[in-house]
């Protein structure tokens, strides 16, 4: 590993490593022991479930060797809790889960969050290091290090930091195979290529930037060939890195076909502005995306490796526009090149005044360049965290109704991740097993979860209540437990069943949600409402893209005082 060499280099580097670090601890414990990332618990509980010995996740829209990765990390824990005496049984470490998953998601987001997270800081520095000065590859390093878009993703348990993670590091041995095209180099850049994909799918556009490196790394024709022998042996292990890593892609190949076509029909045409204007303007600061682009523009007139450099993200970038989701974490595998090209931009700047000023301090005029670059997503990064460690409006929403609604009272609530943190009843909880039984393929693991649920349900003494969600296709739900039973968005069936009150919130909206307000208005009577904003007014978010965590777009993170939706309840007259 390159690290500095002066000693106040080194100083600086670990400043930025440490600080990074602190950002991304920052308010890791958002939420718990409730779930307030919807996408958090599709990893973690195959994690879990791995552990009944069934390895084949029976879905693939996701990758599995994120949730491999964390099923290791709750071996480990395992173990320890069973050799120290905390635990006794598999089944009673599966209960404390199932009672209270704190330190299991707690440990998630530190070994899938923010290891991954401050190592993509580290690689970052490693491989600008390697071709460029020692002042490029700190500044590159501290815009990935305070970076809102990578500081926030830190804190959850998903696939893209270890994405970004695996990314970096295929470009890293790209280099080495750039300077040196050995058999071996081509070998460890095509594992690399597998680990990457197999964490997520997109990463399979690191081949053609290999298949690219391969013809300006080779000098003779011959060997430039796609008959080359070194260029099939890193093809080869790339796909053996991710059916090792994905083994049931060929074991379950009906499932994996199955789910992954299912999954590709997610993606649309997201536009060429979107992504830019949004993801990266918000997700980085527009400093940092203008120069970072800038820097990667002029990475073209530095030779074949410069070219090599800037031709993933612009492949990337094309795959957003036309293929993608709207979400801000699909451009994070970008962020890693935008940060070396800031970092070029703002040395190309500092060598320029170095040559041709006079009067002015080039040193200072760097530091205090860089400083100004980076203020904004820093900034923006500390706000998020002190969101993250702020009370969520579904706790406190959920606190109110514990003192105000008599236990028993039906709910329903308009969405299962934006709604107050309520515990279904043990006897709604047995009225779930009709739906693990037209589940055959599951039913056995389901059944088993059903049965944690319920033994950790009639111990606990906390209030609970009939909780209803209210979906636009209520008959098609049920593939996850927590998310029935679901009621269609009438609001005379509502008031014609078993429910008292209905939790609305601000986050999503559909025509036939306005629809059901509207009626709802009529209906019911407003009872209360909740308002992360720091005037205390309920309104509609200007972020509905952002459904999964913390919102991106400036005015949202910086109106607030705490995390989570707008929420109101309404009592059926």
């Amino acid at each position: 590993m390159h690290i500095p060499k002066d000693k106040r280099n080194t100083a600086v580097f670990i400043l930025i490593i440490a600080a990074g670090l602190v950002l991304r601890l920052w308010g890791l414990g958002f939420g718990l022991p409730f779930q307030y990332h919807q996408d958090e618990p599709i990893i973690v509980n195959h994690a879990i479930a791995f552990g009944s010995g069934d390895l084949n996740p029976h879905f693939f829209a996701v990758p599995p060797l994120t949730s491999y990765m964390l099923f290791f990390v709750y071996g480990m824990f395992f173990l320890v809790s069973f050799f120290s005496g905390a635990v006794t049984s598999a089944e009673g470490f599966a209960l404390d889960f199932i009672s209270d998953p704190t330190i299991f998601y707690l440990l998630g987001r530190l070994f899938i969050g923010v290891i991954p997270g401050i190592l993509c800081v580290i690689m970052v520095f490693v491989v600008s290091r390697r071709f460029l000065s020692e002042r490029e590859a700190l500044i590159s390093a501290a815009v990935m290090s305070f970076s809102f878009l990578n500081v926030v993703n830190s804190h959850y348990i998903y696939t893209d930091m270890l994405l970004v993670l695996f990314t970096v590091a295929a470009f890293n041995s790209f280099y080495s195979l750039y300077l040196s095209p050995s058999f071996k180099n081509y070998c460890v850049s095509g594992l690399f290529i597998g680990l990457a994909t197999g964490t997520k799918y997109n990463a399979a556009l690191l081949i053609p930037v290999f298949i690219y490196l391969h013809q300006v790394s080779i000098n003779t024709r011959r060997e430039r060939s796609v008959f080359s022998g070194r260029l099939w042996a890193g093809l080869g292990a790339s796909a053996v890195s991710f059916i090792m890593v994905n083994p049931f892609m060929l074991l379950d190949h009906r499932g994996f076909i199955e789910s992954f076509l299912k999954q590709s029909r997610a993606f649309w045409y997201t536009g060429w502005t979107l992504h830019l204007t949004r993801s990266l303007t918000q997700g980085l600061s527009l400093p940092v995306t203008v120069l970072g682009i800038a820097g990667l523009a002029m990475f073209f007139s530095r030779g074949r490796w410069g070219r090599v450099l800037a031709a993933f993200p612009v492949i990337f970038y094309i795959l957003l526009v036309f293929r993608s989701q709207n979400f801000s974490r699909y451009v994070l595998p970008m962020v890693p090149f935008l940060a070396i090209g800031c970092a070029y931009s703002v040395n190309s700047m500092y060598v320029f005044l170095r040559k041709h000023t006079v009067f002015f301090r080039p040193g200072a005029v760097l530091c205090l360049a860089t400083l100004l670059v980076i203020l904004p997503t820093t900034v923006k990064a500390i706000k998020a965290d002190m969101l993250f460690a702020s009370v969520d409006t579904r706790f406190i929403a959920a606190e109110w109704i514990k003192r105000n609604i008599d236990e028993g009272a039906g709910i329903a609530c308009d969405s299962t991740v934006f709604r107050p943190a309520l515990r279904q009843p043990y006897s709604q909880i047995l009225g779930k097993r009709a739906y693990v039984d037209r589940q055959p393929d599951l039913g056995e693991l389901k059944s088993r979860k059903l049965s944690l649920q319920l033994r950790a349900a009639g111990s606990r003494k906390e209030k609970s209540f009939p909780l209803f969600f209210l979906s636009e296709t209520p008959d098609t739900e049920g593939q996850f437990l927590d998310t029935i039973p679901s009621l269609p968005f009438d609001a005379g069936e509502l008031e014609a069943g078993m429910v008292e009150y209905v939790v609305v919130n601000s986050q999503t909206s559909s025509p036939v949600k306005k629809r059901f307000l509207v009626e709802l208005d009529k209906r019911a009577a407003l009872i209360a409402e909740f308002s992360p904003y720091i005037d205390g007014k309920y309104r509609q978010t200007g972020d509905y893209i952002a459904s999964t965590g913390m919102p991106l777009m400036d005015e949202e993170i910086f109106s607030r005082n705490r995390p989570g939706p707008a929420l109101r309840i309404y009592k059926i007259r």
